[in-house]
């Protein structure tokens, strides 16, 4: 699953890995650096309206549009071997993929009686990691007035499944045009999922204080002893 992640990168350089994206963004101020990111967050996101691709500013949290109250628990992680199945992801599919800009995500590590979080990113120096972009959904509800989104996760590859049985989407970039192109059809979109590029990340152990969500800054993905 992806329950944590960062976005530290400006739009110039998120364009240089989603080049699907207008030149124009790399005027765009943001998005603001956050080493902690954590459901509920209100992210800019790339969505796909009438008028081509765009920036929008969404919450991390699936509500499925047709939910009539606040009754309905949100989702923040996507099944990608069920996705075109469940009722509260089917339409949101179908209908209204999107992109997530990140630098990397954690994931929690039980070994033993002990519990330790790993920052997990493409290559790069700290602080600076190779941008990418997780594949998600979105929901516009128009009963609650909320736009939300969720990231679509896939068993874990090799390089990443110690640490974790799922991991997020994160698209190569020959795929990106094509997952945000509302004409694909599903069982289209649904072959983009494997074009995962689980294999090429790394990580590394990080402090406990990550799982504090107050903790925003850049010691969230400082190394720390495994110990």
């Amino acid at each position: 699953m992806c329950g944590r992640f960062i976005t530290t990168g400006t739009w110039e350089e998120y364009r240089r890995y989603m080049n699907i994206l207008p030149p124009e963004v790399e005027k765009r101020n943001g998005p603001q650096p956050n080493y902690n990111v954590a459901p509920t967050s209100d992210l800019e996101i790339v969505t796909a309206g009438d008028n081509g691709i765009t920036i929008e500013r969404v919450t991390w949290g699936l509500v499925p549009r047709w939910a009539k109250d606040g009754k309905t628990r949100p989702m923040i992680n996507a099944r990608g071997e069920t996705i075109t199945e469940k009722p509260f992801f089917r339409t949101a599919f179908e209908h209204d993929r999107c992109l997530i800009p990140a630098n990397g995500y954690f994931e929690w590590h039980t070994k033993g009686n002990v519990k330790r979080p790993y920052f997990i990113h493409l290559p790069g120096d700290a602080p600076v990691f190779e941008p990418f972009a997780f594949a998600g959904i979105m929901s516009r509800n128009k009963n609650l007035g909320t736009v939300t989104f969720a990231i679509v996760t896939l068993a874990a590859h090799a390089s990443v499944s110690q640490l974790h049985s799922r991991m997020p989407v994160v698209l190569k970039g020959d795929a990106l045009a094509a997952w945000m192109n509302p004409d694909t059809q599903k069982s289209d979109a649904l072959g983009l999922l494997q074009k995962n590029r689980g294999a090429d990340f790394v990580y590394h152990p990080v402090s406990r204080a990550v799982g504090n969500v107050r903790t925003k800054g850049p010691e969230t993905i400082e190394e720390v002893s495994a110990a």
